[in-house]
């Protein structure tokens, strides 16, 4: 490898490996394909390694070659603008998209459809790490299609199959619009509600770890499956159930009551009940029993 004289030179995939081969023989004469062959890609970029460090030292090739093939690779790949449409802001449409790129990595080419295998082109590499944010999984989604096999019009073509399914996703609302956007009970029901399921069960999106993960973790399994009848049939039995779990809260001896409090207190009251990830009604019973107990205990 080289050592002294220059930079070493790493390729993240076949083709950037071929590209370095490539420019490297068509841009420096004396350099020479026989002393570029190996088995592996390990064993071709040690070869290229070597024979780049060998013109260096014989003054054939500048100090910086492996900067200058870099910056000639980077200008052949595809311009961030194609990508813009991946917004790290759009949580639903990245946890979506990882997910679904990261499953194909682990299948085998085994489906017909061109567009299928194109897919499979794609580096797998950039999904091996969990990810907890939807600008890690932004990066993550580049990764793959830069450090993967894909030429430039693969790449395209994949861009534009995979837009057309997000649009098809997208426009599948139901679930998001019933998701309460300040409820962590029901989210964290949901999530529970999802893994119980016996029949056909649907592969989870990921393991979340907050109450905020397992709201996006459950759109993201709904989002994944592919069965849209199947889709709209679990969405609608979570609905119900969700539904008679709360008719049965109602009809357990709760009544509602109103009272008054000023602005600061009932601040004070969100975060207590934040803190302890309750609902404000959860937290004033709370409140009232701990300080009922007190009572009986000085008593």
């Amino acid at each position: 490898m080289i050592r002294s004289n220059s930079e070493v030179l790493e390729a993240a995939s076949e083709r950037e490996c071929a590209f370095y081969v490539d420019y490297l023989l068509k841009t420096i004469k004396a350099s020479s394909a026989r002393n570029l062959r190996g088995e592996s890609l390990e064993e071709r970029l040690l070869k290229l390694n070597e024979e780049l460090e060998t013109l260096i030292n014989k003054n054939r090739a500048p100090k910086n070659f492996a900067s200058q093939m870099r910056t000639a690779f980077r200008s052949t790949q595809l311009p961030s603008s194609y990508f813009r449409w991946i917004d790290k802001k759009d949580e639903r449409l990245c946890n979506w998209l990882w997910c679904y790129l990261k499953r194909l990595s682990k299948k085998p080419e085994l489906d017909t459809d061109d567009a299928h295998n194109s897919l499979q082109l794609l580096s797998n590499k950039a999904f091996i790490i969990e990810r907890e944010t939807a600008a890690e999984r932004q990066t993550d989604i580049l990764t793959a299609f830069y450090d993967g096999e894909a030429d430039q019009k693969q790449q395209q073509d994949i861009l534009e199959t995979l837009k057309v399914k997000w649009q098809d996703v997208q426009s599948r609302n139901t679930l998001i619009n019933w998701l309460e956007e300040n409820n962590p009970t029901q989210w964290r029901w949901a999530w529970s509600y999802l893994q119980n399921i016996t029949q056909r069960p649907l592969e989870p999106a990921w393991v979340p770890h907050s109450d905020t993960e397992k709201k996006a973790a459950v759109i993201a399994t709904i989002d994944l499956s592919d069965n849209v009848d199947r889709k709209e049939l679990i969405i609608d039995k979570m609905k119900k159930a969700w539904s008679q779990k709360k008719f049965r809260e109602k009809s357990s001896g709760k009544k509602p009551y109103s009272i008054s409090m000023t602005l600061n207190t009932k601040q004070k009251l969100n975060a207590l009940a934040e803190e302890k990830n309750m609902k404000i009604n959860e937290m004033i019973e709370y409140l009232v029993r701990s300080e009922y107990n007190k009572r009986e205990i000085n008593e």
